[in-house]
């Protein structure tokens, strides 16, 4: 069987576009969904984008409604697939800059047991994004 003649060439150079696109975070298919990223400037939507990525861990997560809440915070909705690939629904979050902390407001069932391992700082998440990110 003949090998084409390219196959020595073409195989490397697709590896090397391939690692390029990863290395130089174009393989992100994280979204600002509906431009709201201008309000806040390209800086602050990487910084943004990181967080969720970093913390959810889910690279096709969808984002919308960003804005600012201050000088320090930004807030907006965040929208991420489940176990079986289906996007669940928005959910708000809100981001201390300064701190690089993401926070994501927590679903009711997460905050029925005030017992449970980590409510303290979910209710500390949802009673931030209610000050800084609801109008009044």
């Amino acid at each position: 069987m003949r090998r084409d003649p390219g196959y020595r060439v073409r195989r490397p150079v697709l590896v090397l576009i391939a690692s390029l696109a990863i290395a130089n975070g174009s393989a992100r298919c994280q979204t600002v969904e509906d431009g709201s990223e201008a309000t806040i400037g390209a800086p602050d939507t990487r910084i943004v984008l990181d967080l969720i990525r970093q913390d959810l861990d889910s690279p096709d997560a969808k984002v919308t409604a960003l804005r600012r809440s201050g000088r320090t915070h930004i807030c907006g909705s965040v929208n991420v697939k489940n176990r079986d690939g289906l996007y669940t629904g928005e959910r708000g979050f809100v981001i201390d800059l300064d701190a690089r902390r993401f926070g994501r407001v927590p679903d009711g069932p997460e905050l029925l047991n005030p017992r449970s391992v980590g409510f303290e700082e979910k209710e500390a998440i949802r009673r931030s994004y209610f000050r800084l990110c609801l109008d009044d």
